[in-house]
């Protein structure tokens, strides 16, 4: 048995696959679930989904603008049950939305959607998944602002490119291009589906991709889905039950949707029975019947029409004609009892692929013919390695070995833990682990440890023999990093996540995957009847997350120092001729063992620190600390942006940025990378001396670090604290945005904290969803229903209907002026009707939208006063809006104006 160590192109060992198309092959054959991966992906169930794949050559891409658009059930149909290969190209991160599940926004937001996307497609079975770079840059209405922000050329030529790269025989449209779509991102993932249908065969459209090698392609048909009142071409029973998987094809989809769950999306669960999918007809160039049976009509699929694709004249007919009979057998033979029973008939088929490959090199074929036969046999030969290695039940585990010994013998209860993340420099071992689960025993083997340039890599003595009846093979290697090893990021980024709303790429080679490539890949490469296979699997670190026992992650690299400011943008006011401010460093080291160090500040010229700089002293990885730095402020211009650098200095190096890991249960935890800065503006804006304000977190915010910054005191309110604290201290209480969707305990006390109003008080509710119409917490009646009305052009006109509430005179004058330089959206979520006890004191609205006066609503309730405060302060605060401040300085000041 040889043991080498190599490149990542170690993975890619098989011929007649285009480079363009390797690229993406190597990230999706590598992307591992954190967690064990799903039943309708392993075993007999597993090996026969595999099968049906190698009859057709269908392949279709489904479009849509966010995570969350897709037909679910039409992609696990076509994946599980037509064994089409399938993509789904979304256009967005979804990264503009709201979060119900924690406190991420804007690109932290586009990294977890973007994994909660990633874990439903595991369930839908699809082939691929591609993005574009452009940015969901909140609700939007209109289809012209989408392309205003987007430029209609950058995402027409990334759509193009993935349609080039993945050349689909067909595509399917979520949506129309009309204002039928409601959101203007929708609208234009319609007008753009539209448009590269024809744009992606047209040669003198994005000609640069051509230079690049990819080549201009033509997909068959286009369809586009369509609700049950619009007309339709087919309507595809989704409901349809597999008695192989033990579940209809909706049932499956359903239990992907509902990994959506920072939108709080596919909580049913769908009942069994017949439920349809229904799509039109938009376009095709496919001959054509008189009235539709299937997706696929007019669209030769099979293994055969690749001879006729090769052409008469490459006499290839014959062996295509064989080999689609070896499949065809392959599938009447397959015993779900004993899959690998037909591992000798899968190895022909391979054999007869490879073969078929190498004739088409060199055979009389047209150029365009020969590069699409090289490409849909290379997907063949793909799908022929991924047959046998689900036949055999053959799995692999590239895990990083424990550091820290076990006290005590080893036990099955005794659960794996590593390191949290590699650095530069250093020296771990990884154990590649191979089972083979069949009885059918490899004739070769290699095992090979696929790194990054610069990684050095040393094999170890193998462990057992060629892996059979269920035996385990071990392969273990010395893993160096260098010094100047990359840290493990996404390749997507922005310097304004607020204002950029096209993403860079950092390495244009990963243009359009979800995430780059692992760092470190396992490969196990064996024969079976002196033919070639290969299985692949991701080195893996291991953690106990109590009470849910060992979970995994990938081996991730990262900085010695992570070094982050907060808050991420300061504010002092413009008035003062001196004042300070508190910074805090928050700082964790990687480093296994001893670090020793200092952080400092670089600050803007004639300011001061005090104390000029911390020392630090670490024991272990994963230790943290936090540092607060008095920043002495002289007068500041108002507007004017300054800017405070933190660096920590350990083993001769300066660290100035760090990361925040973007982490939740079933989804692999991803690093977002910030640089450790601070932007310190100066505002104008008052507030009452010496407020107490109580907090009632939602599902996260940063609005009680804007209050404190202006000198407010905050206190987080718990279930105790809203089932029997004292209340009435509080100037006003405040409720975090979306409070009543994940507060159970806020709806089981509301009524207390309507007796705090009645006894004087002050509460406020921000931004809610329609759960806020589940119980009174208003004081009177009121409803937002399902589809309460937001105002998204962030620079819509307000107008203060009542000038001289107190919310608009003091302590700050408000004018139409502190509602300009707002980001994202003006609010979301308003209130739809209401008592007339309610007085609405704003209002505003989207263009070709009536006004609307249901975002900001006041009512007197006994002593004291009730708020709704739908305007987005969640946003605007954290981002340093000016009159966004001035006027919640107002709002939270009412009670020591009265």
């Amino acid at each position: 048995m040889r043991r080498m160590g190599i490149g990542l192109a170690a993975l890619l060992l098989f011929s007649g696959v285009a480079a363009t198309e390797r690229r993406g092959d190597a990230a999706m054959a590598t992307n591992a679930p954190q967690t064990q991966e799903i039943a309708e992906n392993r075993g007999a169930a597993a090996a026969w989904q595999a099968l049906l794949r190698l009859r057709t050559t269908a392949t279709v891409l489904h479009t849509t603008a966010h995570p969350d658009d897709e037909d679910a059930a039409l992609l696990t149909w076509l994946a599980r049950g037509q064994g089409a290969r399938t993509g789904l190209l979304t256009i967005n991160r979804g990264e503009g939305g709201a979060n119900l599940i924690g406190a991420e926004l804007y690109d932290a937001l586009g990294i977890l959607r973007t994994e909660e996307l990633l874990a439903a497609g595991r369930h839908y079975g699809l082939d691929r998944q591609m993005f574009t770079r452009m940015t969901d840059f909140g609700f939007s209405k209109r289809l012209d602002e989408t392309l205003e922000h987007w430029g209609k050329e950058n995402v027409l030529g990334e759509m193009v490119r993935a349609v080039r790269l993945y050349r689909p025989d067909i595509i399917v449209s979520r949506f129309h291009g009309k204002a039928r779509d409601g959101h203007g991102n929708h609208q234009a993932a319609g007008l753009m589906s539209a448009e590269l249908f024809r744009a992606a065969a047209d040669p003198n459209r994005f000609p640069e991709q051509l230079r690049e090698g990819l080549r201009v392609w033509q997909a068959r048909k286009l369809y586009l889905s369509v609700r049950d009142s619009e007309p339709a071409t087919l309507k595809i029973d989704v409901g349809a039950y597999d008695p192989m998987l033990g579940r209809s094809y909706r049932e499956i989809a359903s239990a992907g949707y509902a990994f959506h769950r920072s939108q709080s999306v596919g909580a049913s669960r769908p009942s069994p029975g017949s439920s349809f999918s229904a799509v039109l007809l938009a376009e095709s160039v496919a001959p054509r019947a008189e009235t539709e049976q299937s997706l696929f009509d007019g669209i030769d699929a099979s293994i055969a029409g690749l001879g006729k694709l090769a052409g008469a004249q490459s006499g290839l007919q014959p062996q295509f004609d064989a080999l689609a009979a070896r499949i065809d057998g392959l599938l009447a033979k397959f015993d779900a009892r004993r899959p690998w029973a037909i591992a000798n008939e899968i190895a022909r088929g391979m054999e007869a692929t490879r073969g078929l490959i190498e004739r088409a090199k060199t055979a009389p074929i047209d150029p365009a013919a020969r590069d699409h036969l090289l490409f849909l046999l290379g997907n063949k030969e793909r799908e022929f390695n991924d047959a046998m290695n689900k036949a055999l039940g053959m799995t692999m585990e590239t895990l990083v070995d424990p550091t820290r010994r076990v006290e005590g013998p080893m036990s099955a209860f005794t659960p794996r833990e590593t390191f949290n993340v590699a650095i530069p420099g250093q020296k771990f071992s990884v154990t590649m682990t191979i089972v083979n689960r069949s009885p059918v025993k490899p004739d070769r083997a290699e095992t090979i440890l696929a790194p990054p340039a610069g990684w050095r890599i040393e094999a170890k003595p193998i462990e057992g023999g060629l892996p059979a009846e269920n035996s385990r093979l071990r392969a273990q290697f010395e893993v160096e990093l260098p010094a100047d090893a990359a840290p493990t990021r996404p390749h997507w980024s922005r310097a304004d996540e607020i204002r950029e709303h096209v993403y860079r790429y950092d390495r244009a080679e990963h243009a359009g995957l979800p995430f780059p490539p692992p760092d470190l890949l396992g490969v196990f490469n064996y024969e079976i009847g002196g033919v070639r296979f290969s299985l692949a699997q991701p080195a893996q670190t291991s953690f106990l997350d109590a009470p849910y026992g060992e979970q995994r992650r990938l081996l991730t690299v990262a900085p010695a120092m992570n070094v982050a400011l907060a808050p991420r943008v300061g504010i002092v006011p413009v008035a003062a001729a001196q004042s300070s401010l508190s910074v805090t460093v928050n700082l964790s080291s990687n480093v296994k063992g001893e670090a020793v160090g200092r952080v400092r500040l670089q600050l803007p010229a004639g300011w001061t620190a005090s104390p000029p700089q911390h020392e630090f002293k670490f024991s272990t990885e994963g230790e943290r600390n936090n540092f607060t730095f008095t920043v002495n402020v002289p007068r500041v211009a108002g507007g004017t942006d300054y800017r405070i650098q933190a660096v920590a200095e350990y083993a001769g190096r300066e660290y100035v940025e760090g990361y925040r890991v973007i982490a939740h249960r079933d989804l692999e935890p991803r690093h977002l990378y910030r640089p450790a800065t601070m932007i310190v503006r100066g505002i104008d804006a008052q507030i009452a001396p010496n407020l107490t304000v109580g907090y009632v977190m939602g599902v996260g915010d940063e609005v009680p670090k804007a209050l404190e910054q202006m000198g407010v005191k905050v206190a987080m309110l718990g279930e105790s604290e809203l089932a029997g604290g004292d209340l009435t201290g509080f100037d006003a209480i405040l409720i975090g945005i979306r409070a009543t969707a994940v507060r159970r305990d806020l709806k089981a006390y509301s009524r207390r904290l309507l007796d705090y109003v009645e006894q004087g008080g002050h509460l406020i509710y921000q931004y809610q969803t329609p759960e806020f119409d589940a119980a009174p917490y208003g004081p009177y009646p009121y409803k937002l229903t399902q589809r309460a009305e937001e105002v998204s052009e962030e620079d819509s006109k307000v107008t203060i209907l009542d000038p001289a509430h107190p919310f608009f005179t003091g302590p700050n004058k408000i004018t139409a002026a502190d509602f300009d330089g707002w980001v994202e959206e003006r609010g979301s979520k308003w209130m739809t009707t209401w008592d007339e006890r309610y007085k609405p004191l704003l209002e505003c609205n989207d263009r070709q939208q009536p006004p609307q006066r249901g975002g900001m609503m006041v009512a007197a309730y006994g002593k004291g006063t009730f708020t709704y405060a739908a305007y987005a302060f969640y946003r605007q605060l954290p981002a340093g809006v000016q009159g966004a401040y001035r006027l919640f300085a107002n709002i939270v000041s009412l009670k020591r104006r009265t």
